[in-house]
């Protein structure tokens, strides 16, 4: 599962934290029989027992105590390393060392999905930081990014000092590509449901320019973080999560001629809500998967098949090489994406002739039962109260044409789904805007949800409309 809380550090260079940081970590850190330090000088073994017993006495010295503490570098055993990880409250990546010595060492001991799937909170300090992200750059090393852990979208440069002449011309050469930031010590991101806090001194760096870190910036990467939000629950995803007709995809297969000799990319499928009609028809299919769960969950169920390829990737920054396709779907993922971005790429990932299809799906239960709709609503109106508003319903689907794509067409299918109240409230559980309500609060709206749906009857039904838009590059 994705993490309940990542925090990303820059240093400690008094080797304490501070009182900021030291009163975020009392409140999350309520459970601590075990934490893990992972190496980033897998072979430098007296310095990492004296780094870890340091570190987990900054711990004690603020009141935050761990029964035990352990360090995993070479010497730690592959099986040993993975059960450390698994029964971790907190593990933390340590710095010091090189980045991809680091990961290496995360390779060889088999403990990158038991990262994934752990319970622990996450945190990292200078290499360790700098690992947790999606694209990693160690300027000590190289220019050329690598992946990280994929755990963060967030790119950061560590010890930022505006003295350090060296340090900040490696940032402004970092930020040429993309966007960095860059972290004085005693300075932390905080990552929790999506929502991100900040400590401490930390600049934004782009196109060769640093400023201070902004509320828009902070905005920007928490729907950044927003769009990682279903990869918490996978399972939950693919089984309640709605499915497209039949009639829709027969319509959609014979109109775009899809099929063998062929070649697809489907955008974000998430779990294959609509991955088997197009794939059954003997077609190239491709996906892009943005969640490391999610695509975990892809693979497992088609990653047999002979046609059926998958990456776990952001599709906005991908690189697709000269890979062209006859067509590229979206279903309710493709709003996800910068408008401008979506078509732009799309259009220039398609053949001559290839078809951009975008898939939806809207819903109302009001027509079956006009009371529990009013009752439901009243509940919405005193509980529902995300941390992070949804800001991705805008995206104009009748756009395409102005990107150069040939006029929009759209088509309309019919279904219908009838739930029992304990179903209701997991279909409810799988809304991203849903997920990152806090609690006590949403414990309760879902409890108060659940009784509703059992008041009418034990049963809720929603009507479905499927709606496709298809569009044409010339």
């Amino acid at each position: 599962m994705r993490k309940e809380l990542l925090a990303v550090f820059s240093g400690f260079p008094d080797h304490h934290f501070s009182e900021e940081i030291t009163k975020r970590l009392r409140e999350e850190l309520t459970i601590r029989n075990s934490i893990v330090f992972i190496s980033a000088c897998p072979f430098e073994y007296a310095q990492n027992d004296r780094d870890s017993d340091g570190m987990h006495e900054m711990f004690a010295e603020q009141g935050i105590p761990f029964e035990k503490h352990s360090v995993i570098d070479k010497r730690t055993e592959a099986s040993e390393a993975k059960a450390l990880i698994e029964k971790a409250d907190c593990i933390f990546l340590m710095g010091g060392g090189a980045c991809e010595e680091q990961l290496e060492l995360i390779r060889e001991k088999g403990c990158f999905e038991a990262l994934l799937d752990c319970h622990a909170a996450i945190f990292g300090v200078s290499a360790g930081s700098m690992n947790m992200a999606r694209n990693t750059v160690d300027f000590f090393e190289s220019m050329e990014p690598f992946p990280g852990l994929g755990l963060t979208n967030i790119t950061v440069s560590c010890h930022h000092d505006p003295k350090d002449t060296w340090r900040y011309e490696k940032t402004l050469e970092m930020s040429e590509s993309r966007r960095v930031y860059a972290m004085e010590d005693m300075s932390a991101f905080f990552i929790k449901n999506g929502k991100i806090d900040i400590v401490g001194s930390i600049h934004c760096a782009e196109d060769r320019k640093i400023r201070p870190i902004t509320e828009d910036d902070i905005k920007e990467l928490e729907q950044d973080e927003f769009r990682r939000v279903f990869d918490t629950i996978p399972d939950r995803f693919d089984k309640f999560r709605p499915r497209y007709s039949d009639e829709l995809f027969t319509f959609l297969n014979d109109k775009t001629g899809i099929g063998p000799n062929k070649r697809v990319l489907e955008i974000g499928p998430g779990t294959g809500q609509a991955t088997e009609p197009v794939l059954r028809t003997g077609c190239e299919y491709h996906a892009i998967e943005l969640g490391e769960h999610l695509y975990r969950k892809m693979k497992e169920k088609y990653g047999k098949l002979p046609n059926f390829n998958i990456v776990n990737d952001d599709f906005i920054t991908h690189d697709f090489g000269d890979m062209k396709f006859d067509m590229i779907y979206s279903a309710a993922t493709i709003q996800w994406i910068p408008e401008e971005i979506a078509y732009a790429k799309t259009f220039d990932l398609l053949k001559p002739g290839g078809t951009l299809a975008m898939m939806l799906t809207r819903s109302e239960y009001r027509s079956d039962n006009e009371a529990l709709y009013a009752k439901i609503q009243a509940l919405y109106d005193e509980f529902y109260k995300p941390d992070i508003t949804y800001k991705h319903g805008k995206f104009n689907y009748t756009a395409a044409p102005d990107y150069g794509y040939s006029d929009v067409e759209q088509f309309e299918f019919k279904g219908q789904r009838t739930f029992n109240a304990e179903e209701y409230v997991e279909f409810s559980g799988t809304h991203c805007d849903h997920i990152v309500i806090p609690d006590p609060i949403r414990t309760e709206f879902f409890s108060k949800l659940k009784s509703a749906v059992l008041d009418a009857g034990d049963r809720i039904v929603f009507n479905d409309t499927y709606v496709l838009y298809l569009t044409k590059k010339p």
